[in-house]
């Protein structure tokens, strides 16, 4: 069991780092409850942890039905919006015209008490073929979302020949690093077959940050340290785990052999918080600069805001 340590690293490494995800499994809350959880944690004392709200882009409409209930007199709610994608690049195109015209609908009607500015997608497994074509729609869809004050995260579609098209994709965001473009690493879901290995995740951490692009996660990481969970019958990646791993690769050029074995201990003691750094083991990243590294591994998508603190209160982590 780790001591309470009222610790500024932890801070550090965990302000803003959870994207609260409460519509998606295995939470799968109405739209309604989910919003008014977002709202209730805005005032709660461990609201330094939390970031922006998830919610399809095609959902805004029914989400601007709720405000008048729902949305707080004073403060600004901020929102993450999922593109519909497409089967290909011709239908991930049209679509992506529908995602900004709900988008810029939803700031319309509710102005200076919202702000949408990200925006995250997956990308059709037929337009990560060859390099050029990547990079064509990479860059023509960053192009217009980043002129509609966007930040986007591309995702590659997880499945069989997931690190080839993810290395495709890393490749073209690379090429267009001056856009505000990241890439999204789904780290789980609700079955054993939808989670990367460490050697996966692992992998993405170095690549991403080589490439100097920023990266966040979703689904999977509710807890704080990787553990066995009989419910999905896998090991599911810890979320101290990974962004622990994730400062320390940039701090000190980890390799990705040294990346997953960070990725892959299971015991909280390894990992180390007090005022002036984090420890994992032998390597150690000052408080100072865990923030700087925060811009190359950004956030996570939760579907409970609760789970994790409730298991970093359970460590002695707060």
């Amino acid at each position: 069991m780790i001591k309470n340590l009222p610790s500024k690293s932890l801070q550090t490494l965990l302000s803003k780092i959870i994207d609260y995800a409460g519509l998606y499994p295995p939470a799968n809350l109405p739209l309604g409850d989910a919003i008014r959880n977002f709202v209730r944690y805005q005032i709660d004392a461990d609201e330094w942890m939390l970031s922006r709200f998830i919610i399809p882009a095609k959902r805004l409409v029914e989400l601007s039905q709720l405000a008048e209930q729902v949305f707080p007199r004073e403060g600004v709610l901020t929102f993450s919006a999922l593109g519909r994608g497409g089967k290909d690049a011709d239908e991930f195109l049209e679509n992506l015209k529908q995602d900004l015209e709900d988008i810029h609908a939803f700031r319309e009607n509710h102005d200076s008490a919202v702000l949408v500015d990200m925006f995250e997608v997956v990308l059709p497994a037929s337009a990560l073929g060859d390099n050029s074509s990547t990079l064509g729609l990479v860059n023509a869809a960053a192009d217009v979302l980043n002129k509609n004050g966007l930040i986007v995260f591309f995702e590659a579609s997880y499945g069989e020949g997931w690190q080839v098209r993810a290395e495709k994709l890393i490749r073209s965001l690379r090429k267009i690093k001056d856009k505000h473009v990241g890439f999204k690493l789904r780290t789980g879901s609700v079955t054993a077959d939808a989670f990367p290995s460490t050697e996966q995740v692992a992998w993405a951490i170095a690549s991403t940050r080589d490439a100097g692009i920023p990266m966040k996660c979703t689904a999977g990481l509710h807890h704080p340290v990787r553990h066995y969970n009989e419910n999905v019958q896998t090991k599911m990646h810890g979320f101290i785990n990974v962004f622990g791993a994730g400062v320390l690769a940039v701090a000190h050029k980890l390799s990705q052999e040294q990346i997953k074995s960070i990725l892959e201990d299971e015991n909280p003691a390894s990992f180390v918080f007090n005022n002036n750094g984090f420890t994992w083991k032998n390597l150690r990243v000052a408080t100072s600069k865990i923030l700087h590294a925060r811009h190359q591994i950004v956030s996570f998508g939760s579907c409970s805001f609760d789970e994790p603190r409730e298991d970093l209160h359970a460590l002695g982590l707060m």
